[in-house]
């Protein structure tokens, strides 16, 4: 049985994502701010923690740092109404593998949920990650490249790993700096060029 801790101060939100994982056959413990949540995680492993970025006393992007202290594993998703790509690199530097902006869409949160607890690409070696780099959705993201042998663009990526595309752009751009993939680059006659990758 899997195991999520919700770190959200709206009883609402807590509640109905609660309801849903238990009806999928999850424990589901849910708390009100980020001390809360630091004291569950010092004695329970889970398998996910969501959390939202507004709260009281220790916001969200803080909540994960210190998260991070304690387990530098476990798969972390923010929560938040901001859709600025501000802060979702806060989120990212922070140690977050992914976000999902509210009103919360169940099924999509439960998708990329069980992206990041189902990773089947396993990596060779344990590498030193630059902040915002986590090795399992880096590993989800190669094992979609492995799969095909066509160019993907990030759209493409985004919509069979679950992945939201700012985070699949943000992996594909250190990926190229690490001379993992080819980048193909298709330009039109008018708007932006068009990018494409596949694995070397």
């Amino acid at each position: 049985m899997k195991k999520v801790l919700i770190v959200d101060d709206s009883e609402d939100i807590c509640f109905a994502v609660s309801e849903f994982f238990k009806y999928k056959g999850w424990e589901v413990k849910s708390v009100g701010d980020v001390e809360k949540a630091l004291d569950i995680i010092r004695s329970e492993k889970f398998d996910v923690i969501l959390i939202d970025y507004n709260m009281p006393y220790i916001n969200g992007v803080v909540g994960v740092k210190l998260i991070r202290q304690l387990d530098k594993e476990v798969p972390i998703i923010a929560l938040t109404v901001e859709c600025e790509e501000s802060v979702a690199e806060d989120f990212f530097k922070s140690g977050a593998n992914d976000f999902a902006i509210k009103p919360i869409k169940m099924l999509d949160l439960y998708f990329r949920i069980n992206v990041h607890t189902n990773t089947t690409y396993k990596l060779k070696e344990e590498v030193d990650y630059p902040k915002g780099i986590d090795k399992n959705t880096l590993g989800l993201i190669l094992d979609c490249l492995k799969k095909e042998r066509s160019y993907l663009s990030v759209e493409g990526i985004s919509d069979i790993t679950g992945v939201a595309s700012k985070t699949v752009n943000r992996y594909l751009n250190y990926m190229c700096s690490q001379n993992k993939v080819i980048l193909n680059v298709i330009y039109g006659k008018i708007g932006r060029p068009k990018k494409e990758y596949k694995l070397k």
